[in-house]
C-alpha cells in the first residue's frame, strides 16, 4: 500500500515537472532559469558543506565502527580552468564497537585540497588531493594527506557534490586511515 502511494506521488511530481517545463518554453513566458554557478573566480569564492558516513580503516577499524562526518569548504578557481583550490574543515566521529572499552574517537581535519575536473559536462567528475593537519582523540595533532574523487552536479543556483576520499593521518605507530563518503551542496 505504501509503495503504491509512493509511486503515485512520484508520478504526479514527474507530470507536474514536465507540464511546468512545457509551460515555461511557451512564447511570452518567464525568462529562463539562470545557470548554476559551479565555478568560482579569483574574487568570488564558492562556499559549501557536506555530510556523510565515515568508515574507519586499518588499526582504527579494530576498535571502532563506522561513524559520521561533517564538513565545510571554501573554494577558489581561475575562471575557465579545470582546477581549483579548496580549503576544508572535516569533523569525523567514530563510536567504539560494543565489545570494546577504548572510547569513541573524533578526528578533526583542516587543510587545502586541489580539485581537478576531468571534463566539462552536465555532471563533472573530479579528482582531489591535498595535505592536512589532523587532530584525533588520544593521538594528538599530526600532519596527513588525502586523495579521492567525486562528481559535481550543477543545479539551479547551487551544485550538489558527492565524494569518496581516503584521509591518512600520520602517527607514531601506524597511520590512522578514514574513508568519508559524503554528499553536500556548494553555493
Amino acid at each position: 500500500m505504501m509503495l503504491r502511494a509512493f509511486a503515485t506521488a512520484f508520478s504526479l511530481l514527474a507530470i507536474g515537472t514536465v507540464s511546468a517545463g512545457a509551460q515555461s518554453s511557451a512564447p511570452g513566458s518567464n525568462p529562463p532559469v539562470p545557470q548554476a554557478r559551479t565555478q568560482s573566480d579569483i574574487y568570488v569564492p564558492l562556499y559549501g558543506g557536506s555530510l556523510g558516513i565515515s568508515i574507519p580503516l586499518g588499526r582504527l577499524s579494530d576498535d571502532h565502527a563506522a561513524g559520521y562526518g561533517l564538513g565545510a569548504m571554501i573554494e577558489y578557481a581561475v575562471t575557465g580552468q579545470p582546477y581549483s583550490l579548496r580549503g576544508e574543515v572535516l569533523v569525523q566521529h567514530f563510536p567504539q564497537k560494543t565489545d570494546r572499552t577504548v572510547g569513541d574517537v573524533n578526528v578533526f581535519t583542516l587543510g587545502p585540497t586541489i580539485v581537478y575536473r576531468l571534463q566539462r559536462a552536465v555532471t563533472q567528475p573530479c579528482v582531489t588531493a591535498g595535505i592536512e593537519l589532523s587532530h584525533a582523540s588520544r593521538e594528538g595533532t599530526r600532519p596527513g594527506f588525502n586523495t579521492g574523487g567525486g562528481v559535481e552536479i550543477p543545479l539551479t543556483g547551487f551544485a550538489a557534490i558527492a565524494e569518496a576520499r581516503i584521509h591518512v593521518m600520520l602517527a607514531d605507530s601506524k597511520p590512522i586511515l578514514t574513508l568519508p563518503l559524503s554528499v553536500g551542496l556548494r553555493f
